[in-house]
């Protein structure tokens, strides 16, 4: 048994926020999916289509964040920012209530994902091993 043991850590260091042109194409398309959903929601105004704002965040944003993480935080805020100007857009019929619902959901959504995502690859990326 040696004793130069080194630590060495296993996998790529860890990238700096990269905010480019992919981030910025990702917001606009999560802005245009969520106004969107929040038309449907206004049209059938029935429990299911109120569950689309959680499948409609959660499954683009892990598949686009699994590519690059910064493009799914980036469709994850603008699903999520889309909602304040909705809001904002014909308070009398119930855009308010969509809107901001929209809003907190995808705000709480991509929370726990930007969590998960963070930690994790946090975690795997500083996992080290003992070489002999």
């Amino acid at each position: 048994m040696s004793s130069d043991k080194k630590d060495q850590t296993v996998g790529r260091p860890e990238p700096e926020f990269k905010f480019g042109i992919g981030t910025i194409i990702w917001i606009a398309v999560g802005f245009i999916a969520s106004w969107v959903n929040m038309l449907v929601i206004l049209n059938s105004m029935q429990i299911w289509s109120y569950l689309t704002v959680i499948f409609t965040t959660i499954i683009p944003g892990v598949i686009i964040g699994l590519k690059d993480r910064y493009w799914g935080y980036g469709y994850m805020g603008g699903f999520a920012i889309a909602g304040i100007p909705f809001a904002f857009h014909n308070p009398a019929h119930g855009y308010l209530f969509v809107g901001w619902y929209t809003f907190a959901t995808a705000l709480f959504i991509f929370s726990i994902i930007m969590l998960i995502f963070w930690t994790g690859w946090r975690s795997i990326s500083a996992i080290k091993r003992v070489e002999q």
